[in-house]
């Protein structure tokens, strides 16, 4: 089975706070990890490690089986060794935030093939045909040419799946999609990420739709205080929790 992702002993303070002591986590080709656990537990600036947007203070990631490559600037921190490689392994990292962040002053259209044509260099044409493939696949095609102020939460979301598709990235990294959502539209973001899940696409997702995870995740990552508690099979994990840290927070978090 190909190693999608593999991290190792990842560290991260905010100053005198430590809000990753040491993780590891490896996800294979096709699984989709959910990661569950009480705000401020580290699950988002975990994921944010992965690519990068927060600098981790030790610690290994590899892409793909290919590690990425760190140093110290001159005033000792951490930083990457290589920005070009960390700009090509981000394509093989789409990721989709909790807040959307689509560029309002573009199109819908616009926001999906900005990336593949002035980043991976792909041709207008081309890029502009799967984006609407793409657009259709999250079902707001015809939505194309309106602006991202026009639409509701869900199909802001759904635009930005899209567009973190538009890359053909190895591996999606979703950080709380729904969080933001009023409750009536979950429903339409969590349809299509099943649908990709189905597909067989290599996922990470922090979240606290615990019937989602509990019908989707190949693996459950149960945070606390910046450790792993507790991770395995959805049914372990939901069913025969170990933890008692996850077993009241399951109490809490799971409905009926």
């Amino acid at each position: 089975m190909t190693t999608a992702l593999k991290i190792q002993n990842l560290t991260k303070s905010f100053g005198s706070l430590d809000v990753i002591k040491g993780i590891s986590l490896t996800a294979n080709q096709g699984d989709v990890i959910c990661i569950i656990g009480s705000s401020g537990s580290g699950k988002s600036t975990l994921l944010r490690c992965i690519n990068l947007l927060e600098i981790p203070d030790s610690g290994d990631v590899w892409v793909n089986e290919e590690l990425i490559s760190m140093t110290k600037n001159k005033a000792g921190d951490p930083c990457p060794a290589d920005y070009k490689q960390v700009d090509r392994i981000r394509t093989k990292l789409a990721m989709v935030f909790q807040d959307f962040n689509l560029w309002t002053h573009m199109t819908v259209l616009q926001n999906v093939i900005e990336s593949p044509i002035h980043v991976q260099k792909i041709n207008k044409q081309k890029a502009i045909d799967r984006g609407y493939d793409l657009l259709k696949k999250v079902g707001i095609n015809e939505k194309a040419e309106q602006y991202p102020s026009s639409l509701s939460g869900g199909q802001q979301q759904r635009v930005a799946i899209a567009r973190a598709l538009a890359v053909n990235p190895d591996i999606l990294l979703f950080d709380e999609p729904t969080s933001s959502l009023d409750p009536e539209l979950v429903g339409e973001v969590l349809r299509v990420m099943k649908s990709l899940a189905k597909e067989g696409r290599t996922m990470i997702v922090v979240t606290h739709e615990m019937g989602f995870a509990k019908e989707v995740a190949s693996k459950v990552v149960f945070l606390h205080e910046g450790i792993i508690e507790e991770q395995g099979e959805a049914k372990n994990v939901f069913n025969s929790p170990k933890s008692e840290r996850l077993k009241q927070f399951l109490a809490s978090n799971l409905e009926g």
